[in-house]
C-alpha cells in the first residue's frame, strides 16, 4: 500500500503525515494508533497552504506553501529565521561554485562562444552601415571645451551629423537592409545568450540546493525554453519602472515651481526609494520566470518576500556590493590590454569576468532558495511505499 508523502517546508526533510496502527493485546486485541509528530504538514482542507499539527490536532495556524510558516505559530525567530546566515551564505555559494565548477565553465564556454558570435556580428553590421562617422561624432563632441562657444559646438554637431546622414544616403538599399539586419540579429543573439546564461546558471545552482542533479545541457535547454518568459518579465518590469520614473519626474517637475533645490533633493529620495522597493522584487520575479513554477512571476515573487522583506533586500544589496568589486579588476585588467590588442581585451573581459558572474548568479538563486523558492524544472522523489 502506498502512503501519502506530503511536502514539508523549506530545507528539511520531507515528512509523511500518516496512521499508524499495530496491534495490542494479542490477535484480538484492539488497535492502538500513533499519530504523526508535531510539525507543519500540507493542510487537508486546502493544498495550497501548510497547517500545523501540534501532535493531537490540526490548529488554526496557516501559511502559503512556498513560504516559511514558523513566524505565523510563533515556533520560531521570525522573518530573518528564513535565510541562511551571511556567513553560510557566501561561504555556500562558494563552495557550490567550486564543487560544480567544471559544470558551470562547460555552460559558459557554450555562452561565451555564442557571445561573441553575435557582439561581432552586430559590430560588423554596425561597421557596414555607419563606418566611423558616429564614433567620429561622439569623439569630438567628448573633446569639446566645456567652455567653447556654443555656435562653435553647433557648428561641429552639425558637420559630423551630415557626414552620418551622406554616408546613410550613399548606401545601396540592400547593403543598408543587410547591415541594420546584421546589427538587429547580433543584438538580439547577445541579449538572449545573457537570458539563457542567467538561467541555466540558475537551474543548477538550485538543483543542487536541493540535492538533485543537472546536466550542463539540460541547464542550458530549460534555459532555452524559459527565454521567452524572462524576455516578457523583464520587459514588463522595464516598463513598470520607466513609468514609476516618470511619475519621480512629474512630481519633481511640479515641485521645481516652488524651489528647485526641494525638487532636486526630493526627486532623488523618491528615485532611491523607488530602486529599493522593486529591487528585490524585480530579481526575485526573473528569478521565478528563470527555475519557478508556472504562475504569474510577480505575485509568486511577493508571497516569497512576505515578512521577509528588509533581510532579504540587505543580502541582494551585498551580493551586488561584492559583484561590482570583483569585477572592477576584471575591468581594469582588460582596459590595459586593450591598449594593446582590442581582441584579446575582449577575450579577457569574457574570460575573467565568469567567476564574479557565476558567484554573484549562485548567490542571488541561493537567497531565491531560502525564502521557499520552488524548481519546476527538477522532479521530486516519487514516494517510496509502505506495507
Amino acid at each position: 500500500m502506498r502512503h501519502p508523502v506530503v511536502e514539508h517546508p523549506g530545507a528539511g526533510p520531507r515528512r509523511d503525515l500518516r496512521l499508524r496502527s499495530r496491534p495490542a493485546g494479542g490477535w484480538y486485541g484492539s488497535f492502538v494508533t500513533e499519530l504523526p509528530p508535531a510539525d507543519w504538514y500540507v493542510d487537508p482542507e486546502d493544498s495550497s497552504k501548510y497547517r500545523y499539527w501540534d501532535g493531537s490536532h490540526w490548529t488554526d495556524h496557516r501559511s502559503p506553501r512556498y513560504g516559511t510558516p514558523d513566524e505565523e505559530a510563533g515556533v520560531s525567530g521570525g522573518a530573518a529565521s528564513r535565510h541562511r546566515s551571511i556567513r553560510d551564505l557566501l561561504g555556500g555559494t562558494w563552495r557550490l561554485m567550486t564543487q560544480n565548477l567544471r559544470l558551470l565553465l562547460v555552460i559558459y564556454a557554450v555562452v561565451a562562444v555564442v557571445y561573441l558570435a553575435g557582439e561581432e556580428a552586430a559590430r560588423r553590421g554596425y561597421d557596414d552601415v555607419f563606418g566611423d562617422t558616429l564614433g567620429a561624432l561622439v569623439d569630438e563632441v567628448a573633446a569639446v571645451d566645456p567652455d567653447a562657444d556654443d555656435e562653435e559646438f553647433d557648428a561641429l554637431l552639425e558637420s559630423r551629423w551630415n557626414d552620418a546622414t551622406d554616408r546613410l544616403e550613399g548606401l545601396g538599399s540592400s547593403t543598408l537592409a543587410a547591415g541594420m539586419l546584421l546589427m538587429a540579429v547580433g543584438a538580439a543573439v547577445v541579449i538572449a545568450i545573457n537570458i539563457i546564461e542567467f538561467a541555466a546558471f540558475g537551474q543548477v545552482a538550485v538543483a543542487r540546493l536541493r540535492q538533485r542533479q543537472m546536466s550542463a545541457s539540460g541547464a542550458l535547454r530549460a534555459g532555452l525554453k524559459r527565454l521567452l518568459r524572462i524576455a516578457g518579465v523583464g520587459l514588463m518590469l522595464l516598463v513598470m519602472f520607466c513609468a514609476a520614473l516618470m511619475v519621480v519626474s512629474l512630481v519633481a517637475g511640479l515641485l521645481s515651481l516652488a524651489s528647485g533645490a526641494l525638487a532636486v533633493v526630493l526627486g532623488a529620495a523618491m528615485c532611491l526609494v523607488v530602486i529599493a522597493v522593486a529591487a528585490p522584487l524585480a530579481l526575485l520575479t526573473l528569478m521565478t520566470a528563470a527555475v519557478g513554477p508556472a504562475e504569474p512571476s510577480m505575485r509568486y515573487a511577493r508571497a516569497l518576500l512576505r515578512s521577509a522583506y528588509w533581510a532579504t533586500l540587505g543580502r541582494m544589496v551585498l551580493i551586488f556590493v561584492l559583484s561590482l568589486a570583483a569585477t572592477v579588476p576584471v575591468l581594469v585588467v582588460a582596459e590595459l590590454i586593450g591598449l594593446f590588442n582590442n581582441v584579446l581585451a575582449r577575450v579577457t573581459l569574457v574570460g575573467l569576468g565568469v567567476f564574479p558572474e557565476m558567484l554573484s548568479t549562485i548567490a542571488f538563486f541561493t537567497v531565491y532558495h531560502d525564502l521557499g523558492g520552488q524548481h519546476a524544472d527538477i522532479a521530486e522523489p516519487a514516494a517510496s511505499p509502505a506495507d
